[in-house]
């Protein structure tokens, strides 16, 4: 979807993000709400923290689905049931 937004005005706002993924379909830039600060997680977020050691050597990118995710992701969703 495009809407008439500023990107200066995105750039400018701290409680925003504006990026790129390799894995996105799209070629566009993503925006998103700026990540929260380090050390804190939402409550709802909790249940899909990564333990130390979890997935270890788990790096790089492999299909899931039928799409490019890395490859924490993916131990993510097979611990989580996703």
């Amino acid at each position: 979807m495009l809407l008439p937004v500023s990107l200066a005005g995105i750039m400018a706002d701290p409680r925003m993000s504006l990026s790129r993924s390799p894995f996105s379909r799209e070629p566009l830039p993503i925006v998103k709400r700026a990540s929260f600060p380090k050390g804190v997680v939402p409550k709802h977020l909790t249940g899909f923290l990564i333990k130390k050691g979890e997935c270890a050597g788990r790096t790089g990118v492999a299909i899931y689905h039928g799409h490019p995710v890395p490859q924490t992701a993916i131990c993510v969703a097979e611990k989580h049931g996703r």
